[in-house]
């Protein structure tokens, strides 16, 4: 097992890819692209699994109901798929480098625990 201060830390790009990535500015697609070598990922129903081989940022990318509040207006507006929420929803649960709003830590888990395992991912 590798020590985590022999991770190599994410790149500027990379951090950037999962900023916008959070806020449904970036896909699926570009956040796999950009994150090739650090940060696997399966969602297939039944199987999501991911495994992160970088250092943890800090201070780690901020989950906050406002990131809950612009995907479910995007969902409402039908600008994504309720595929595309639940893949968002599993990929910010399992990526290391987002952090849940500390005030709202609870909620937010809850939501997103939620969306990632309740709604329709197929």
């Amino acid at each position: 097992m590798t020590h985590e201060s022999e991770l190599p830390s994410l790149t500027k790009h990379q951090t950037e890819v999962l900023q916008r990535f959070a806020l449904f500015e970036a896909t699926i697609d570009e956040l796999r692209n950009a994150m090739t070598g650090v940060f696997e990922f399966d969602l297939q129903r039944g199987r999501r699994a991911a495994r992160t081989h970088f250092r943890m940022p800090e201070p780690g990318i901020a989950i906050t109901r406002a990131h809950i509040a612009n995907a479910l207006e995007k969902k409402r507006l039908g600008t994504i798929t309720e595929r595309d929420l639940v893949h968002w929803a599993t990929l910010l649960l399992l990526n290391d480098a987002y952090v849940l709003d500390p005030g709202d830590e609870d909620l937010i888990a809850e939501w997103l625990n939620d969306m990632s395992l309740h709604l329709d991912g197929s």
